[in-house]
């Protein structure tokens, strides 16, 4: 086999091949599904955002459905900054109190 053979090999079986935010495991009822391709997914928020994204016929409601979701992603990815910027923050107060504290002794 040749190396190129075998290094696609390895790569194929060792990238995953899911999703683990929206695939639904065996067992898990999906809380939404496509209407248009039947996909499941475990948010109805991640179907809307599937559904805005990936399908042109979409209806009047499933365009807002999509406005709304998008909206709320936004609002969780500006709390996400807000907390990594007061983490950074924090560490840096806290390396700057031990420098001081550190060079004066």
């Amino acid at each position: 086999m040749s190396r190129t053979r075998e290094l696609a090999r390895i790569t194929e079986h060792a990238v995953p091949k899911t999703d683990p935010e929206t695939d639904v495991s065996e067992g898990e009822e999906p809380a939404a599904t496509c209407p248009y391709c039947d996909r499941p997914f475990r948010r109805e928020r991640l179907c809307d955002l599937h559904v805005g994204t990936a399908h042109e016929e979409r209806t009047e409601s499933e365009r807002e459905a999509y406005e709304v979701a998008v909206e709320a992603e936004s609002e969780e990815l500006f709390q996400y900054h807000l907390k990594v910027a007061g983490a950074l923050g924090a560490a840096y107060a806290v390396l700057f109190l031990l420098a001081v504290v550190g060079f004066s002794l």
